[in-house]
Parts: C-alpha cells; structure tokens; sequence
C-alpha cells in the first residue's frame, strides 16, 4: 500500500477523469471567463514571479471542471537546473509574500528536484509545474489538460514582452502545431537532460 500519490497517479488523473458524484459538481464552477476567476490574483503572482526568473512557455490552464484536484495548472519552462531552481524558489517566495499562509490551502512545498526536469509546487488551488522542455515534451501535462477541458488563461498582459514576443506557449490554441514542434527540443542540444 502507498502512502504518496506518484507521478503516474495524477497522469492517470487526467487520463481517466472521474465522472460526478466522484468529481467536481458542474453547480460548483466558477461562472464566467477564466480571467474572472477569484484566484487569479493567485494564478497572476505565481505567472509573474515565473517570468521574473526568465522562465519560458508558461500556461495557465483553469481545470476547475475537470478535476477536484486543484482549480489551476500553471506550467513553465527552464532551460538548466539552477533556473529551474531559480523559478520554483521565486515562485514560492512570491506567494509566501503576497499571501502569508493565508489565501493557500497547500504550502508549495517543492516536490522533486532540478536534476529530475520536473519541479512541482503544490499550492492546493493551483499546482505549479517548472519543467525541462523534454519533460514538458515526454509529459504533454499541457494537451492532457487542454483535451480534458482545461482552459486556458490569456497571460498576455502579465508577462513581460523583452523580444517582440508575449511568452506565452500558444500550443494547443493554434490548430495543427503539435507541442513537439513549438518547443522544438529535437532541434537543440539539451546539455542538462539529454
């Protein structure tokens, strides 16, 4: 018998989705668009503090409808193991500052490490993931969600724009562009995670 869920059980989460009385009441659900959500001041703390740190192809997904798990997934890229680190501890940071244990159910305690290309922060509401672009690859946690009904939130005017870019991943959105080719990682060497 295990104590902790794994990584297998939230990917089976998602796969398998549980229909209601064993999920979310539909009554339950949050009217109106995602960026009306009460927890956006949240989801926006954790995005800004993510891009602060240089992190890349970050999405927010409200997976309110399908999951009773967490109302928000928020995923980001790191390209080496200290922005990685970097990201997860800004984040947590952050969050500790705006909202002192007060808006939080989980405390974002990280769970697995940098070298592992997966970082998580589990803030009961919303659940970080920091990931390598391989493990964001292998895991598409992105396109789960989006097929199971997550929805995305526009991020457009919380992120800073330092390329003429909005840095936002748009995966998903765009029809006919698989995840594999917009983070183009088969393309590079990945010198961390290869």
């Amino acid at each position: 018998m295990r104590g902790r869920p794994q990584i297998n059980d939230v990917l089976d989460g998602i796969n398998e989705p549980p229909e209601f009385p064993h999920s979310v009441d539909p009554a339950d659900l949050p009217p109106g668009p995602v960026e009306s959500d009460p927890l956006t001041p949240l989801v926006h703390t954790i995005v800004r503090a993510a891009d602060m740190r240089k992190a890349t192809d970050i999405v927010a997904l409200r997976v309110t409808q399908c999951t009773s798990l967490t109302n928000f997934v928020i995923i980001v890229s790191g390209t080496s193991r200290p922005q990685n680190q970097a990201i997860a501890a800004a984040i947590a940071k952050d969050v500790e500052e705006s909202y002192e244990g007060k808006r939080c159910l989980g405390r974002g305690t990280p769970e697995g490490t940098a070298d592992s290309g997966w970082i998580l922060l589990d803030y009961g509401e919303a659940m970080v993931h920091v990931m390598t672009p391989k493990s964001r690859l292998f895991y598409d946690m992105d396109g789960q969600w989006r097929d199971r009904g997550g929805e995305d939130m526009d991020l457009g005017g919380i992120l800073i724009d330092e390329m003429g870019g909005s840095g936002v991943l748009e995966g998903g959105v765009e029809e006919g562009v698989s995840m594999k080719e917009k983070l183009d990682v088969e393309k590079e060497i990945d010198p961390f995670w290869s």
